[in-house]
């Protein structure tokens, strides 16, 4: 019934968001952020109302740690479709998203993501992804949040793969914090059920922001590989939270 109920509501607002491109097509040609900030509060209310029907039980650790004076660089584990779901919710400010290109595939969906500045990668073509990159560096200039997921892929194992640090570069050049984005259970919804959807509870734990500038020369050499050991261990300490509570 969730997955008929969510179809139901996409194809809906496929129809409805016609007019409302057509409006934003106008406004990004004068004011790009106004666009991007109408766009965002459109996905925030579409994206709780996919939460809801779904069943999802949002367990929400630090998002107060999120600055929200200044554009950061969310650098998450990537579990499941859900994982950007919950995010967009959340975000406090305008956030793009780097996602694989195939999204681009889906009515609808890639039309909010263009007015969002949502940038589309291609995991095969190298010149493309350094091109992504530099096009994400000047939106984080220009005071957009970035999300990636340095794993390149989605793993719902309890080992993160390791990070890609070429898309660390995004903040070391950007000169902007880095919050450490931890997802747990969301391949649980839909992932492990492919094409049923179903409810779950799902958590996002946010990590203290990490600076750039205030890390020693190692480890901001290797700071995919640091972010990434910082994530491990808070996935680690809350499933090992989640055993104990249980009992």
């Amino acid at each position: 019934m969730r997955t008929i109920l969510l179809a139901i509501i996409y194809v809906i607002i496929c129809i409805i968001s016609i007019p409302f491109h057509l409006v934003l097509l106008i406004v990004r040609k004068i004011n790009k952020k106004a666009a991007a900030t109408v766009s965002l509060a459109v996905v925030k209310i579409v994206f709780n109302l996919c939460m809801v029907v779904s069943g999802c039980k949002k367990e929400i650790v630090g998002a107060e740690k999120i600055p929200d004076d200044r554009a950061v660089l969310y650098a998450a584990n990537h579990r499941g479709f859900y994982d950007i779901i919950l995010l967009y919710t959340l975000v406090p400010r305008l956030t793009a998203f780097i996602a694989k290109i195939e999204i681009k595939k889906f009515p609808c969906i890639a039309q909010w993501m263009y007015f969002l500045n949502c940038l589309f990668i291609d995991r095969g073509d190298v010149k493309q992804n350094l091109d992504i990159i530099l096009k994400a560096i000047a939106l984080a200039k220009d005071g957009y949040s970035i999300y990636i997921a340095p794993e390149g892929t989605r793993n719902p194992t309890d080992t993160l793969l390791e990070f890609k640090e070429g898309s660390m570069k995004i903040a070391t050049k950007a000169n902007m914090p880095i919050v450490p984005v931890c997802f747990v259970g969301t391949e649980k919804i839909l992932e492990e059920h492919i094409p049923w959807v179903k409810k779950g509870k799902i958590s996002v734990i946010f990590g203290d922001p990490i600076y750039p500038e205030k890390l020693d020369p190692e480890e901001k050499k290797h700071i995919g590989r640091y972010t990434r050991d910082i994530i491990q261990k808070m996935y680690d300490d809350h499933i090992s939270k989640a055993s104990t509570d249980t009992y």
